[in-house]
């Protein structure tokens, strides 16, 4: 019997030190200043892509140095403890503008080690000499970094389409993990006058047509290749395809296949409770095909921006998927959802709220996953089911230690945010643990600020 007690102490402790603590997040630190921002027609964006101790930050930026170009960035070495915040990417100023404006607020950054980085926007270039366009382009634009998104080149064209129909936008970037030449953007495409495009003839001729895309490089970013993956319909007879489509966002798999998640909103976006859709598709060849879209859920919220990522460890969960966008399961308050596939993506569970509230609205959830297998998701909260452009959220992180099953207590980071533009990162390596976010204040006089707050948790 003794035995048995000293066994049963022995084991309640191990089990009690063997259980990690929770996630403890670091207190925000300056980023940089989304100068001009905010402005009428300007959309403020975030992005962070980490590669060991280098951090980049892409955000809105309008540099009075700098007038064509609202690409922002700012560097960090130390893991994100500190950063430099330089400027705004370089751009030719003979093109006609560089980053977001109100429709194309996207940016998009990624990493294949310490040194390389991937920064994807928006472009108008409206050179013919340079870039056959008549007489300007809406484009996808490519910038890469060799010394840890210090210096960076001029942007690469990645898609391009003339601008008197089409409209380029929502750029989402990844790097192959298995072949770090091999990079990805989805983006959309939007043709306002479709008599002209036989591709799709369920589409009317005056609805205009939502295209889903991939650009596609395997040297690099040197030069790309565009393929079409799903399509909605302004007007339809079609249902299925009647509405429009937003927000991709692309991730890729420990082997080298690419997922992609996005938003379908019917009949041309009008809110329809119970039917925007978040939608997913897979390619398991390198981006050459694509799989038939299914859906994952209808409980979308519109301006959903549903979110992936993908464990790479090699631990037994090596190849989940998790998969958050913001919804409504009790008809009443908007929660951050989350959905995992354990089959590489041929299914994902039932939808389960991350933190379920009985008032009060989430939005804008982001994900990742580290080097342990930890999962990690960061949104902005506020206390009212009716939010207006007035109300107060604050911006808090939570973390899984079992593979999104259940969650730690949450840790608010910052009150009175404005919401709608934040990311979140773990190392791409695989060889830091922990992760680090990037969301915007903002101060009484209407500046916003960018900040970030990193967690690690061993």
């Amino acid at each position: 019997m003794r035995t048995i007690g000293a066994c049963a102490v022995m084991c309640a402790l191990f089990l009690l030190l063997a259980t990690p603590a929770s996630a403890q997040w670091s207190t925000p630190t300056s980023v940089g200043v989304m100068e001009g921002v905010p402005v009428p027609g300007l959309s403020p964006s975030v992005s962070t892509a980490q590669c060991r101790k280098s951090v980049v930050v892409g955000f809105t930026d309008v540099e009075p140095t700098s007038s064509n170009s609202r690409d922002g960035y700012a560097v960090s070495s130390d893991g994100g403890a500190t950063f430099r915040d330089l400027g705004a990417l370089p751009a030719s100023i003979a093109n006609a503008g560089f980053g977001p404006d109100a429709l194309t607020g996207q940016v998009s950054l990624a990493c294949a080690n310490s040194q390389l980085f991937y920064y994807a926007s928006t472009f108008f270039p409206d050179q013919p000499d340079t870039f056959p366009c008549d007489p300007i382009c809406s484009a996808i634009s490519v910038s890469i970094s060799k010394d840890g998104g210090v210096t960076w080149g001029l942007p690469i064209m990645a898609a391009r389409a003339s601008f008197d129909t089409h409209s380029i936008f929502s750029p989402s970037i990844a790097v192959d993990p298995t072949s770090l030449p091999r990079i990805y953007v989805a983006y959309l495409d939007i043709n306002d006058i479709s008599p002209f495009d036989f591709s799709f003839p369920e589409c009317d001729s005056i609805g205009g047509i939502t295209e889903l895309r991939l650009a596609r490089s395997i040297d690099g970013g040197k030069t790309w290749t565009t393929a079409p993956i799903d399509h909605a319909c302004g007007l339809s007879t079609d249902s299925e395809v009647e509405g429009a489509l937003e927000s991709p966002n692309v991730v890729i798999s420990p082997g080298g296949k690419v997922y992609i998640t996005y938003e379908f909103h019917p009949f041309g976006g009008l809110a329809i409770p119970g039917s925007n859709e978040i939608r997913f598709t897979r390619s398991v060849n390198q981006g050459q095909t694509f799989s038939t879209s299914f859906v994952v859920s209808k409980d979308a919220i519109d301006n959903a921006h549903p979110q992936l990522a993908v464990d790479r460890t090699s631990s037994s969960f090596r190849g989940a998927i998790y998969l958050t966008w913001p919804g409504m399961p009790r008809g009443t308050t908007t929660e951050v959802l989350m959905s995992d596939s354990l089959n590489q993506g041929v299914s994902f569970s039932f939808p389960r709220s991350v933190r379920s509230t009985s008032a009060g609205t989430q939005v804008s959830p982001v994900v990742a996953v580290d080097n342990d297998g930890q999962v990690a998701t960061c949104y902005y909260v506020t206390g009212t089911n009716t939010p207006t452009s007035t109300s107060s959220y604050f911006y808090n992180c939570l973390t899984s230690f079992n593979h999104a099953a259940t969650w730690a207590s949450y840790q608010k980071l910052a009150t009175s945010t404005p919401p709608g533009f934040d990311a979140l990162t773990s190392d791409f390596l695989l060889i830091n643990d922990g992760f680090f976010t990037a969301f915007g204040t903002q101060n009484s006089s209407g500046q916003i600020r960018v900040v970030g707050s990193g967690s690690d948790n061993p």
